[in-house]
């Protein structure tokens, strides 16, 4: 038995951090007394076109409703970490998804986002920004789509230069269900699943999921 609590849009609509933090940390406890000690979660994707049938997980289109609401929910995942500990009834958090993933092409999920990178600074970036600046979350999860023409999981720009680069995480990048695999068989810049590791690999990604 677990404590149901609704939806991420509908605690939006909250607009109250402390609220979600308390129950961030109630989850958090009844996950870790399973033995889980790594959640694929919060998702802090602004989401802007409500054709995109994912709504629900996100927080919203506002992105500093979504960076506090953000930064909130991994602070009661995780609490304060101290010396890249956790305590006994937290667990570490997965940032998704990075990014343009709310607002792609006719809303069609893991479709590509047209996105200039003024528009992914102002709108999709600052989430991601203050939940590893302020919260410290301990991974990423790169996202499905591609952004111009570039999928997440081949852009080193956005997860080397910007994530580890500009805003100094030194957490785990992770990727999406057989995103990697996607790299071949949807995307088609590589010939084989080794390639697309490899690829994936020097482009910031270093955890396969879900194998």
């Amino acid at each position: 038995y677990a404590t149901s609590f609704p939806q991420s849009i509908a605690l939006a609509s909250t607009f109250d951090p402390e609220l979600l933090e308390r129950i961030y940390a109630i989850t958090a406890r009844e996950i870790r007394v399973r033995g889980v000690h790594h959640v694929l979660s919060p998702v802090v994707d602004v989401a802007l076109d409500p054709r995109w049938g994912r709504i629900e997980e996100t927080f919203g289109e506002d992105p500093y409703l979504v960076s506090r609401l953000g930064v909130a929910a991994i602070r009661g995942f995780q609490g304060d970490d101290v010396d890249g500990q956790i305590a006994d009834d937290k667990v570490l958090t997965t940032l998704k998804h990075m990014t343009g993933h709310g607002q792609p092409e006719a809303g069609m999920n893991v479709g590509p986002a047209q996105l200039p990178e003024r528009t992914l600074r102002e709108i999709f970036f600052p989430p991601f920004e203050a939940a590893v600046k302020e919260a410290n979350a301990a991974s990423v999860m790169a996202s499905y789509n591609e952004i111009d023409g570039v999928p997440s999981h081949a852009n080193s720009w956005l997860l080397n230069d910007v994530l580890r680069g500009e805003w100094g995480f030194d957490g785990v990048v992770v990727a999406d269900y057989f995103a990697i695999n996607e790299l071949q068989v949807r995307h088609s810049l590589v010939g084989s699943l080794g390639e697309a590791g490899a690829l994936a690999l020097a482009s910031g990604v270093d955890f396969e999921l879900p194998d």
